[in-house]
């Protein structure tokens, strides 16, 4: 088999990245396997941020570039479900509580999206209450200042996202086998790369000019990357929880936006960073309530593939994780009542940069990357798969902040004694 272009990874990144190289006329393989049902074993490749039925869309980003990018994508939205005839966007509003003590971080938040023309009110404690009574008020210290979008603002639906644009990347000649990269290396004096995978237990090779490493968080542990270049890129454990809402809280609770709480202070377990989404229909037939967690302390590094292997596919949270969950939806949606309660477990990685990688690796033009979502990779996607279809491509960049802002690293860590947190480790953790 061969390709001129083969995209390791069908999840968000890689889906986006195969439709803007088919639409450019490379010949794209897409290799990637199906996203794993609920405690369904499957190999570690399968697992991706993607494996949900819902993720936050805002345009109000944490900085410049994070706003560019959710921007870019949440206004391509409408045209992808129409090109595709796949739904999976709800406008439903978004609204973050960014706590007082970020106030200069929310006033420049504010000033960018003013230049980008993006509508943002900002809304009283007194009036969220008013506007959203099913709604409660975190107990951040100081208060909290509310940042409303109401248009092309809600949550997406990540797997009909991915089908959406594996769909637009078939259609314009991308093909797609379902399947798991095990190696990667060069081929000798002529450039090219040589792929193995595995694929319903049938192993195969796949020759390729380009190779584009779009495997989410994870990629260090599933053989997606050749030996000895790994990326500095560390994947850590997301919980969640589940509450099931019945036909009589529903309409009341669908009335809600996502939320999210930017909680400055330092204060260990009891820092109230948090995300919530309104319920949410998954395939059972059962409405949801997600509720998630900010980064730290209660998000645990996976720092070996059977760690990792364990969290995604035993799908269960700790009892100290589910314990701030628990009271978190106690304070934010006091009046629910839910008629069950499961955990989700779910990856997010990190850069040291805090921006996407999406460049070639080394500076080797046949080997590029597209990873790093940093926990808000999913309503950017679709910009960052063009991106990175541009890298592959050759072709000029054409984004407002410079391709070195995204360059690929992979100095390793700083660890060990007197080495402290990561600044992603630290409050304020930003819009997840």
């Amino acid at each position: 088999m061969r390709a001129d272009v083969v995209v390791v990874g069908a999840g968000m990144f890689g889906s986006a990245a195969a439709k803007y190289l088919a639409r450019a006329g490379a010949d794209v393989l897409v290799i990637g396997p199906e996203s794993p049902g609920r405690d369904a074993a499957a190999p570690l490749a399968a697992y991706g941020a993607h494996s949900d039925e819902a993720r936050i869309v805002r345009r109000l980003g944490w900085d410049r570039l994070w706003g560019t990018l959710d921007a870019r994508s949440a206004d391509r939205l409408p045209a992808l479900e129409a090109e595709s005839g796949i739904d999976f966007f709800t406008e439903c509003g978004a609204l973050a509580l960014m706590g007082k003590g970020v106030r200069d971080r929310t006033r420049e938040m504010l000033r960018l999206c003013d230049a980008a023309d993006v509508a943002v009110e900002e809304v009283s404690e007194a009036a969220l209450r008013r506007e959203f009574p099913d709604l409660g008020l975190p107990p951040v210290v100081g208060g909290t200042d509310g940042l409303l979008e109401r248009r092309s603002a809600g949550y997406l639906n990540p797997r009909r996202m991915v089908r959406a644009q594996l769909a637009l990347a078939a259609r314009a000649g991308a093909r797609l086998v379902r399947g798991a990269v095990t190696a990667v290396r060069e081929a000798g004096p002529s450039g090219a790369w040589i792929l193995h995978a595995e694929s319903d237990g049938t192993e195969f090779t796949v020759e390729a000019e380009k190779v584009l490493v779009a495997s989410g968080a994870l990629v260090n542990r599933t053989g997606a990357l050749p030996a000895g270049r790994e990326l500095d890129v560390q994947a850590y454990t997301e919980p969640n929880l589940l509450l099931e809402v019945d036909e009589g809280q529903l309409e009341r609770l669908r009335s809600l936006p996502t939320v999210v709480v930017v909680d400055p202070e330092d204060a260990g377990n009891d820092n109230l960073s948090a995300y919530l989404l309104p319920p949410v229909r998954y395939p059972d037939g059962t409405w949801y309530l997600r509720i998630g967690r900010g980064m730290q302390p209660l998000v645990r590094e996976l720092r070996t593939a059977a760690e990792s292997l364990s969290w995604c596919s035993a799908q269960t949270v700790t009892r100290e994780q589910a314990l701030f969950l628990r009271n978190m939806t106690r304070t934010l949606v006091p009046s629910l009542e839910p008629v069950s309660v499961r955990s989700a477990c779910c990856v997010v990685d990190k850069t040291p940069t805090r921006s996407p990688y999406i460049g070639a690796l080394d500076g080797d033009e046949g080997l590029s990357v597209v990873v790093g979502g940093n926990g808000h990779g999913a309503r950017g996607s679709d910009e960052i798969g063009r991106l990175a279809a541009t890298v592959v491509l050759g072709e000029a960049w054409d984004f407002p902040l410079p391709p070195e802002l995204f360059a690929p690293r992979r100095e390793p860590r700083t660890t060990g004694p007197g080495s402290g947190r990561p600044d992603y480790l630290t409050p304020p953790f930003g819009l997840c």
